[in-house]
């Protein structure tokens, strides 16, 4: 892969604690940020640092939805999976 002047970076689970960090270091980089979080665990004060950036862009939706994964996904270089519930039986999606 050719090394790109501002790759684009998806971080799952963005609206995390790690997620987020990760999101404002990638930007202070000039990275192209996508964020991905269904807000399960994460919170929306922890992107809203972000939304004006024009290098930022997010998406609510979940993982385990493969619509959302593909629309994550497009255009994307890196994918840094922050994605997750602290408990087994919470992750279990049950249709």
């Amino acid at each position: 892969m050719q090394y790109k002047s501002n790759p684009k970076v998806l971080i799952t689970g963005v609206a995390g604690f790690i997620g987020s960090n990760l999101c404002a270091y990638f930007l202070s980089k000039n990275y192209e940020v996508c964020g991905l979080d269904n807000f399960a665990t994460g919170h929306r004060k922890n992107i809203s640092p972000f939304l004006e950036n024009p290098n930022f862009s997010f998406i609510e939706g979940d993982i385990r939805n493969l619509s959302d994964c593909q629309k994550a996904v497009a255009g994307v270089d890196y994918v840094l999976h922050q994605a997750a519930l602290g408990s087994v039986p919470r992750s279990i999606w049950i249709q």
